[in-house]
């Protein structure tokens, strides 16, 4: 039997804030809920940084550069969306008694073909080392999503008290909730239709807030009924409680994506754009998925906001007033979707088992 005790995590950062996301948020949960001793090797520290401004110990950090010392590997070696583990780190793996757990994880999609590479090995040419694919997703057959053991329950402790998310809106110079008010969060890479969506923003019939992290360019904008705040970047943990007390939430990449979806209210997805127009194929797949949450006479106009949030250029006006409309009813099929997600098992414990099935990844404690 092989006990997992060490973990290292290989990551070239590409969507700086998702890939990031993703990683940091993979290497903590299997450090701090596992108590396994993991090395996250990243190319770009930055990046992290601005979303993790003080990283805790748990997670032991490495600068991964062309000349990185890699003397000994970890008992399991995760490869994030397919990054291509350098020659040196390959040639420890193979020096090892017994070889490591090998792992790809892909990129998060609900494209149907994913699940049937999930959990599929590979044989390294030279190596003879297994290499075995794991695809995140929001189906039981998937690899799961990542969701730490009391995120449902912080997150419903939130959302219950008033005072406190005031408290938190304070502590960030945001305005105390305000029944008569529309707040959302804002997210979104450049390629959206950012203006356009708050031009009609202002001439809607009631006073919406725009929360919008930046990096620079800090401030309050007044634009008829709309008034944005641009604040400064979130940490990732307080990222969940700007999600948890909007009324809305426009996201992008992936992290932010799923954290949205278990905020439990209505979100937009901005997916990042990929080569002849893949990135609305995947879109496509999850919006099949996410349709069954919510009743038919307010998911045409939902759908139709996804599309135009993702279409370079495509303005259609009054699809946003829409949206607004119907948010108390999109709110309900919102607070669906995430109950059905967090009915499955978590991308953590699904690697576990999947290394339990395998006579691997079991630690002592845990027998």
């Amino acid at each position: 039997m092989n006990f997992l005790r060490s973990v290292d995590l290989f990551c070239r950062v590409i969507d700086n804030f998702g890939d990031v996301g993703v990683c940091w948020r993979l290497a903590r949960q299997l450090a701090v809920e596992e108590d396994l001793q993991v090395r996250l090797y990243l190319d770009d520290l930055e990046s992290l940084y601005k979303i993790v401004p003080e990283p805790d110990k748990s997670v032991q950090l490495v600068k991964w550069v062309d000349d990185l010392v890699y003397a000994e590997s970890a008992d399991l070696v995760i490869e994030a969306f397919a990054c291509d583990l350098p020659d040196q780190v390959i040639e420890a793996m193979k020096e090892r008694d017994r070889p490591p757990v090998w792992i790809d994880l892909e990129y998060l999609t609900a494209e149907d073909w994913a699940l049937s590479c999930h959990a599929i090995p590979s044989v390294h040419p030279s190596t003879g080392l297994q290499k075995t694919l794991l695809f995140p997703g929001f189906v039981e057959e998937s690899g799961g999503l990542l969701r730490e053991n009391d995120l449902i329950e912080r997150r419903d402790s939130f959302q219950s008290d008033v005072f406190v998310q005031n408290q938190w809106r304070r502590t960030h110079n945001l305005p105390e909730f305000d029944e008569n008010c529309i707040d959302l969060s804002f997210f979104s890479y450049k390629t959206a239709p950012i203006e356009a969506f708050f031009d009609e923003l202002s001439e809607y019939s009631r006073a919406v807030r725009v929360f919008y992290p930046v990096l620079e360019g800090f401030g309050v904008e007044k634009r008829g009924y709309l008034t944005i705040y641009r604040v400064p970047f979130f940490s990732q943990s307080d990222y969940d409680y700007l999600l948890w007390t909007c009324d809305g939430n426009f996201v992008r990449g992936e992290d932010s994506f799923v954290r949205a979806g278990f905020a439990a209210k209505p979100m937009i997805w901005n997916i990042y754009v990929q080569e002849n127009d893949a990135h609305l194929v995947k879109m496509r797949a999850f919006l099949d998925l996410y349709r069954a949450a919510f009743l038919p006479n307010v998911w045409e106009g939902l759908a139709e906001s996804f599309y135009l949030w993702n279409l370079e250029g495509e303005i259609k006006k009054g699809v946003w007033k829409i949206l607004l409309d119907n948010l108390p009813v999109l709110t309900q099929g919102a607070r669906l979707w995430a109950e059905e997600i967090c009915s499955q098992d978590a991308l953590v414990t699904k690697l576990l088992e999947w290394g339990k099935n395998n006579n691997i990844l079991i630690k002592k404690d845990k027998l």
